[in-house]
């Protein structure tokens, strides 16, 4: 079982905006305005705050946190990674995941090969990909790239046995 407070990945600072502590930000889900609902975010380190305030500007989005007032201390924020502990997020309907969960997934086809393991899902501008790498009981050592298109290639996600089900030939 996966500890109780599991920090997840939201997106990285970039540099500073102006004089009263707002950071650029690249934010890896779909709307940063979902920020403002965590109470807490926190970097590798250690909590930072609450997210109080977003800015969009033109294609690029700045934050401000509620610790952060000075240009100083954002500064120390630069290139770090932020997060939020897994018992934050959403809850989701029963038949939805987060990206984060796939990883490490076994992927079979439905003839039951071992094609490989999620490492990581690529957002793609038409559908996203599940990165799937080889391991030790896959059935080859090629890297896949299987668009995550439900229900048509992704058939089932199976968290509980590790699982995922693809509509998919062994030799893609």
């Amino acid at each position: 079982m996966r500890s109780s407070d599991r920090k997840i990945i939201l997106g990285k600072l970039g540099k500073p905006h102006g004089l009263k502590g707002f950071l650029y930000i690249k934010y890896y889900g779909d709307d940063p305005r979902s920020l403002l609902k965590f109470s807490q975010i926190f970097s590798e380190e250690s909590s930072l705050g609450k997210v109080d305030k977003i800015t969009e500007l033109k294609d690029r989005t700045t934050i401000h946190i509620s610790e952060i007032n000075t240009r100083n201390s954002a500064e120390l924020l630069r290139d770090k990674e932020i997060y939020v502990q897994e018992d934050q997020l959403p809850k989701l309907s029963e038949d939805e995941v987060y990206f984060y969960q796939l990883e490490n997934l076994i992927v079979k086809n439905k003839q039951d090969d071992i094609l490989g393991l999620v490492d990581y899902v690529m957002p793609t501008g038409a559908n996203d990909v599940l990165v799937v790498k080889p391991y030790e009981e896959s059935i080859d050592t090629k890297e896949r790239l299987i668009p995550y298109i439900r229900p048509q290639i992704v058939e089932e996600i199976k968290l509980e046995e590790e699982q995922i089900i693809v509509i998919w030939p062994r030799d893609y």
